[in-house]
């Protein structure tokens, strides 16, 4: 034992020294148990407090969950037992459900999964969230952090209803045309010198891409080009990359007539046109996928790619039998 110099004797020491238990006495209970009288620490606060409660939207259907952002704090305790009560307003439908979330953590902005057991009814509902703390402390609500919040659950919007079963509609079957065969009577398409080319402006010859439905009638540009018998015009266009400029006449005797690679802005008919047999319907030219000046010329039984019974026959021996 360490002695110090003027220590008093023990005896006196001990005279003068108050006992253990009237020390105690004289100082009063402990706070807390902390030494010197002093307190170790902030008392914990006695309720947790909603310091966040979110609801992602506020109208729902029926069998969409809820997106739920929770923090609760409570000074001094990291965890609180939480619940979610969606209790519905009187008389808007809907059945109070009650989602567990369990000991949550403190402090932290959570977003806890809604469980697949748990359905919302259709309803008006007010949302709260309940907490309490260790120490039974119950979830404080506060004006701006009141733990609180609408929602709306609409019902499923009702399937629509099956369509009927569609008929498909009767399609009469197509009558063929009957091809009028040659005839003398009618005028050449090209109304000036022309000629009928090599074999590969013929009907049927090969071309890229397609087969060559129509005749080649060979003429300087700017050459009239008429028609050969009377009838109605019905197409007038123009395609850039086949036929150019173009024309179909629906003839008199049922055949339809098609001019293609007229020269640009010489059509002198216009559609739907009643013309006689010799009216001028444009000029010779070289529009569209043509190399030269020439008339391409076609004759289709059943009108003019009208269906699939339409269809084109060879014109070389009809254009013969008029170019006289």
């Amino acid at each position: 034992m360490l002695s110090f110099a003027g220590a008093l004797p023990a005896s006196a020491a001990a005279a003068s020294a108050p006992s253990v238990g009237a020390a105690e006495a004289s100082a009063g209970p402990r706070s807390g148990g902390a030494e010197f009288g002093q307190p170790n620490g902030r008392p914990s606060a006695a309720h947790p407090i909603a310091t966040t409660f979110r609801i992602g939207r506020h109208t729902l259907t029926a069998g969409t969950a809820p997106k739920l952002a929770v923090r609760v704090d409570q000074r001094g305790v990291s965890r609180v037992t939480a619940r979610v009560v969606f209790r519905p307003l009187k008389g808007s439908g809907g059945s109070v459900l009650t989602v567990p979330l369990g000991r949550i953590r403190t402090g932290r902005l959570l977003h806890p999964a809604w469980p697949s057991s748990a359905a919302l009814k259709p309803g008006r509902y007010i949302v709260s969230l309940h907490a309490s703390g260790p120490a039974g402390g119950q979830l404080l609500r506060r004006a701006k952090a009141s733990g609180k919040a609408p929602l709306t659950v609409k019902a499923k919007p009702a399937p629509p209803a099956p369509k009927p079963p569609t008929t498909p509609p009767v399609v009469a079957p197509t009558t063929p045309v009957p091809d009028p065969g040659i005839t003398n009577d009618g005028v050449f398409p090209v109304a000036g010198a022309h000629s009928f080319g090599g074999a590969d402006a013929r009907f049927g010859t090969g071309r890229t891409g397609h087969t060559h439905e129509g005749q080649d009638v060979l003429a300087a540009e700017g050459t009239p080009v008429v028609s050969p018998l009377a009838g109605i015009v019905v197409a007038r266009d123009y395609q850039a990359s086949a036929a150019g400029y173009y024309l179909t006449v629906d003839a008199a005797d049922g055949r339809s007539f098609f001019f293609a690679h007229c020269q640009k802005d010489t059509f002198a008919v216009t559609v739907g046109q009643t013309i006689p047999a010799g009216q001028q319907l444009c000029r010779v030219g070289h529009t569209g996928d043509a190399t030269g000046p020439h008339l391409h010329f076609e004759i289709w039984l059943g009108g003019w790619r009208r269906d699939k019974a339409s269809h084109a026959i060879d014109p070389l021996a009809q254009l013969q039998a008029w170019d006289r």
